[in-house]
């Protein structure tokens, strides 16, 4: 074999001798001209209506407002960069409140195609702590990141790192009605909140705002009703967290590594909250346990602490009721929890580049306007509280804005937050079904305790 090459080889060699041989020469006098090296081509960038088209899939929330703000929001997306994204478009997969969050987990799970997905903001730690969501951080400046408000920033982070861009905010105010509470004679000039406790004004209020006119011992009109309907974190654990302080029990709600609740949940500043607010059921009668839909706007009870959402709803559905604001009530240390939708890229994404573009678009000035245009809701973008009148003149959206500012926190930053707040509802249910505060408090401490413990070292 080897023989052979040695043959071939030499064969070749003389092949190219005689080749070089019959190629015409250049004279001394008649040189050659020498070949002009070959400039690269530059192949021209497709225009934006040659570009291939992209179909980017998103799970949402099934919610008529945020799907008229998203289809003005893509025509804009589509002119925006002179055109350079004309060529995405987004297909929604819209899900009910019960279904979002296993199907953006089964999204990934299984291998779906899905780009981009819509999380709540307390559980976008959960979701990078299972690796539903892309860790976005090298994709942000600090100036992109400057926009957003900074409770947003530690919602949509995990372990020090960016993984969820805000789409919108929430906090919370005292809603009330203005003629209830000139007919009780309280003087509601101060924009201040009523103090709950036993040294507080809160129940002296209440009291005069509950009727029970015909005596049978169930009011026509009740003085309160904290929240929407049903028990949640968001809302009840608003009041329990401000019975303490920045660092105690009761305000931090669980231990700093994320996973314990005994200790917390079920301490003693935080039994003397639960109790004070089944005994506003059950002894002073001024909340009831079972409110209509729109308790407030519907006249069944004067007060009601909610979202600013309750002023779309007064203008679609009550526009003649005079609605007006002042801050949420607390025991010691003023708060609105906070947290809403924040978007996410799912790392079975083929169209980053195209996800991305989206997102930014998206929570920008140019496209959360139109989340603020359909729903109303409070922005995550710091800009446009400068930009819309609603926030620059007196009134409950000034109001939301400073005190949102000022003493808005995010709720409880664990990956063990939709364990936790299921648990969190049982347990107020149970306090406001009126059964003993410290069982109930000591037994789901421990539940929460166990639910959590498979995030074990999620934060070393």
């Amino acid at each position: 074999m080897k023989r052979i090459w040695q043959i071939l080889i030499i064969s070749l060699v003389g092949l190219s001798l005689i080749l070089a041989a019959c190629q015409p020469s250049a004279t001394p006098t008649e040189q050659a001209p020498a070949e002009e090296p070959e400039q690269p081509v530059e192949e021209a960038e497709p225009a934006p209506e040659e570009m291939e088209p992209v179909v980017l899939k998103m799970i949402v929330i099934a919610d008529e407002l945020e799907a008229k703000a998203r289809d003005e929001m893509m025509a804009e997306f589509h002119q925006s960069e002179g055109g350079k994204w004309s060529h995405v478009t987004v297909e929604y997969d819209a899900k009910p409140w019960a279904e979002l969050f296993p199907s953006i987990e089964r999204s990934v799970a299984t291998g779906t195609e899905v780009d981009i997905i819509q999380a709540d903001g307390p559980d976008v730690k959960h979701f990078a702590w299972a690796e539903v969501l892309m860790d976005l951080t090298d994709y942000y400046t600090e100036e992109e990141l400057a926009i957003f408000a900074p409770a947003s920033i530690k919602e949509g982070t995990y372990n020090g790192r960016f993984y969820g861009p805000p789409e919108v905010q929430s906090c919370q105010l005292m809603w009330y009605n203005p003629e209830m509470t000139d007919a009780a004679g309280i003087d509601m000039s101060s924009t201040e909140g009523w103090v709950f406790g036993d040294d507080g004004n809160a129940l002296d209020y209440l009291q005069k705002l509950t009727t029970d006119e015909d005596g049978d011992g169930t009011p026509e009109v009740y003085g309160l009703w904290y929240g929407g309907p049903g028990w949640y974190d968001y809302f009840q654990n608003n009041i329990l967290r401000s019975s303490g302080t920045p660092g105690s029990c009761s305000y931090e709600s669980m231990g700093p590594d994320g996973i314990t609740f005994s200790g917390y949940v079920d301490c003693d500043e935080r039994l003397e909250a639960y109790q004070f607010m089944q005994d506003l059921i059950y002894e002073h009668k001024v909340q009831s346990t079972e409110p209509p839909n729109n308790p407030l706007l519907s006249g069944f009870v004067a007060t009601q602490t909610y979202q600013d959402m309750i002023m779309g709803t007064q203008k679609d559905q009550f526009p003649d009721f005079d609605l007006k604001a002042i801050e949420p009530p607390y025991f010691t240390t003023p708060i609105c929890q906070t947290g809403s939708w924040h978007y996410g890229i799912s790392p079975n994404t083929k169209h980053f580049d195209e996800a991305l573009a989206f997102v930014k678009f998206a929570t920008s000035d140019a496209g959360a306007k139109y989340m603020w245009k359909y729903k109303n809701q409070l922005p995550a973008n710091l800009n446009l509280y400068n930009e819309i009148p609603e926030f620059q003149e007196e009134g409950p959206r000034k109001l939301m804005v400073d005190f949102f500012l000022e003493y808005g926190m995010p709720r409880i930053e664990t990956p063990a937050y939709t364990e936790y707040n299921v648990l969190f509802g049982e347990m107020y249910g149970a306090l406001m079904a009126g059964d003993d505060v410290t069982e109930v408090a000591q037994e789901y401490a421990k539940r929460m305790d166990e639910a959590a413990q498979k995030y074990a070292g999620w934060n070393e």
